[in-house]
């Protein structure tokens, strides 16, 4: 059984998998105190132009990363739905996922649709790198810290 919450990520990862502004913009409500926090962004972006214009810039960007995401919590009161995800992040050339985005996201039904208020996301934790061809100091008197 498909829930809203469901259909919330759905229309999200799909609208940011074609970086169609269009279909990214249709998910956020129209009004003055949306927010949007991307991962590494210095600020955050308020009201639907500067949403619009943070996604743009996110889309600009080279996107050939695999995202596979994983709700790890979910709660629904009647017209508000908060959910946060974890994405495992495959970059090109990597055979399995080599760090996270955490985000969190608040959707509340505005005219009869779910509508995006609030989007942050975060780096998570990364892989650690493979040993194989590193550089590792010996340790002892050799090191300089």
């Amino acid at each position: 059984m498909t829930t809203e919450v469901d259909r919330c990520i759905e229309e999200y990862y799909a609208a940011f998998r074609a970086a169609d502004i269009e279909q990214m913009m249709r998910l956020w409500g129209e009004r003055p105190d949306i927010v949007c926090i991307h991962p590494g962004s210095p600020r955050a972006h308020r009201g639907v132009a500067e949403v619009m214009e943070s996604w743009l810039l996110v889309f600009a960007r080279e996107l050939n990363i695999g995202i596979e995401p994983k709700i790890v919590g979910r709660h629904q009161t009647g017209d508000t739905i908060s959910i946060v995800i974890e994405e495992a992040i495959t970059r090109p050339g990597d055979v399995a996922p080599t760090g996270t985005i955490l985000i969190s996201q608040t959707w509340h039904l505005l005219d009869s649709r779910w509508r995006l208020l609030f989007h942050h996301a975060s780096h998570g934790r990364r892989a650690a790198p493979p040993q194989d061809g590193m550089f590792v100091p010996n340790a002892g008197d050799k090191t300089r810290h």
